[in-house]
């Protein structure tokens, strides 16, 4: 088995600063959402606004149920009833861009800037 060297040591020390800049960053130009998108199935499912505290009952593929929870801001899921619950242990979501994603239940929860209603316009064509 072939031992770190010197090279090996300062290459991932720079690997590890230029990941640690890049997550001061983001973390320092991420704007914070206004709303959580829940989509199921791909299919947007509902739009909660995270000024509003609320929990609501999330219905995912087929008997699939999980629990959102807004609260401070922030969005969680509280809890599931999928077989391994990794979506509940992912903490909270609040930066835009942010999402929640359970697998087995087809339900993602992303962060979003503004609300779009299904009947909006996306664009003007001539």
């Amino acid at each position: 088995m072939k031992k770190f060297g010197k090279t090996d040591i300062i290459l991932w020390g720079i690997v590890l600063c230029v990941a640690l800049v890049l997550l001061l960053v983001y973390q320092m130009t991420a704007e914070n959402g206004s709303y959580v998108q829940v989509r199921v199935s791909g299919k947007v499912q509902g739009q909660y606004s995270l000024d509003t505290d609320g929990t609501y009952e999330i219905s995912g593929k087929g008997q699939g149920k999980n629990l959102l929870v807004v609260k401070d801001g922030k969005a969680y899921i509280k809890e599931a009833n999928c077989p391994d619950k990794l979506c509940v242990k992912q903490g909270t979501v609040q930066k835009v861009g942010e999402s929640l994603i359970c697998l087995p239940n087809e339900v993602v929860v992303e962060v979003v800037r503004e609300t779009s209603e299904p009947n909006d316009v996306d664009a003007v064509v001539k």
